[in-house]
């Protein structure tokens, strides 16, 4: 954790309460209760803080509202390459660049591509709490994708990473053990980008799933079968 993450974190909770004061927040730092009835923020104030601190640009600001354990918007920042991701149940999944003149909101799409061996994916470590075991199962995961697709990477930053699916960059990624400020904004953006997003077991995800594995759709099932442990 950095200052930045504290400064952030302050500067989001202070907007939020002052504007929806009945609503609860749950945030990566401050901590809070995993609401599941009625109306909840998620914030992640800095998602991939080494990253951050390293100066690499992988990595974002992450806000999501759910009602009753379900996001129903979400909206990502990613300070370092000025480009904004935003998602409602009402509305798909839309991108811009900060600081332009104009501010014109463009539609994401997930990537179409449809060749495992030609498709990367990337995958995300999560909190270490068995030993040793959780970072072990996640080199397994790579290991497998290494077998049957085009160089899986392994990167620092849920919420940035997923946004790479949301906006065609890469084809999916699967975070084995995410914590729900990783996932409640950037599961709903993908989903409405025209991606899947699921549990590890391909059941329905939501912002408290204990696994994720987003896809453009079209290899989803391809992708469940090679991760799954």
């Amino acid at each position: 954790m950095t200052d930045a993450d504290l400064k952030s974190e302050e500067i989001i909770l202070r907007t939020l309460a002052a504007a929806y004061p009945d609503i609860p927040i749950l945030s990566e730092e401050r901590g809070g209760t995993e609401v599941k009835e009625g109306y909840l923020w998620v914030i992640d104030p800095i998602d991939g803080t080494v990253n951050f601190f390293l100066q690499d640009d992988h990595w974002g600001i992450s806000i999501a509202l759910a009602e009753n354990g379900q996001t129903v918007a979400g909206i990502i920042y990613l300070p370092a390459k000025r480009q904004m991701f935003s998602a409602s149940r009402d509305i798909v999944a839309r991108t811009r660049f900060v600081g332009e003149k104009q501010c014109i909101w463009t539609e994401l799409r997930v990537t179409q591509e449809n060749n495992l061996s030609g498709a990367q994916f990337w995958v995300e470590w999560g909190k270490e709490g068995h030993g040793g075991d959780d970072h072990k199962k996640v080199c397994e995961i790579i290991a497998r994708l290494d077998r049957h697709t085009l160089y899986p990477q392994m990167r620092n930053s849920s919420v940035t990473t997923l946004m790479m699916v949301a906006c065609g960059k890469i084809a999916g990624a699967i975070l084995p053990k995410p914590e729900p400020f990783d996932i409640a904004a950037a599961g709903i953006i993908v989903a409405r980008a025209g991606g899947k997003v699921t549990d590890i077991n391909g059941e329905t995800w939501g912002p408290f799933s204990r696994s994720l594995v987003a896809s453009n759709g079209i290899l989803h099932n391809d992708l469940l079968r090679i991760v799954r442990y």
